[in-house]
C-alpha cells in the first residue's frame, strides 16, 4: 500500500474519490469488459489476502473505489512523450484531467492526433501501444491516471487479457 494512503488524509482522499472513480470504473466496464472483470478479480484476491495478513491495507482496500490497481496524481507537470512499459497492449489506462488551465494538449503521435485536453476531459487508451504526452500549461492542471500493473495480476494469479 502506498505511504501516501497510509494516514487519515489518504483515507479521506479515498472516500472523496468514490463517486468520480465509480463513473470511470463504470465506463471501463462498457469499454473493456474483460479488463474490468480481470481487475475486479485481482482486487478481490488482494482484499482476501489483506483480510488475513494486513488489516490496515484491508481498511484501505475497503474504500478503494476501482478495479484499477493504481491511481497516480500528476499535478502541474508536463509529461514528455512516453510509453507505459509496465502495462500491456490490450490494457487501457484512463486519464482524467481536472483543474483551471488553458492551452493543454494530449499528443498521441502514433495516431497522428493532438487532443485539446480541457478540464473534465477523460480518455482511455493503451499506454503501452500508444506513445503519449502532455505539454506544460499555465494554471493548475491535474491528471488522475488510472492503470493496472501486471505484477499485481501475476501475484493474484489473474490471467491478463490476450495481448
Amino acid at each position: 500500500m502506498s505511504a501516501d494512503l497510509d494516514n487519515a488524509v489518504g483515507f479521506q482522499w479515498l472516500q472523496d474519490m468514490i463517486y468520480p472513480t465509480s463513473i470511470i470504473s463504470s465506463a471501463l466496464s462498457i469499454m473493456h469488459p474483460q479488463l474490468y472483470e480481470d481487475g475486479m478479480r485481482a482486487m478481490s484476491v488482494m482484499q482476501d489476502w489483506s483480510s488475513r495478513c494486513d488489516s490496515h491495507m484491508n481498511e484501505a482496500l475497503a474504500l478503494w473505489p476501482t478495479e484499477f490497481t493504481n491511481v497516480s496524481l500528476i499535478a502541474n507537470w508536463s509529461t514528455p512523450l512516453h510509453h507505459d512499459p509496465q502495462s500491456h497492449a490490450s490494457w487501457f489506462d484512463v486519464l482524467a484531467s481536472v483543474g483551471e488551465y488553458t492551452q493543454c494538449v494530449l499528443a498521441i503521435p502514433t495516431l497522428g492526433i493532438e487532443l485539446v485536453y480541457k478540464p473534465g476531459t477523460t480518455v482511455a487508451f493503451s499506454g503501452r501501444l500508444l506513445r503519449h504526452g502532455v505539454n506544460a500549461v499555465e494554471g493548475n492542471w491535474y491528471c488522475l491516471s488510472y492503470y493496472m500493473r501486471d505484477n499485481i495480476h501475476h501475484w493474484a494469479k489473474v490471467p491478463r487479457c490476450a495481448d
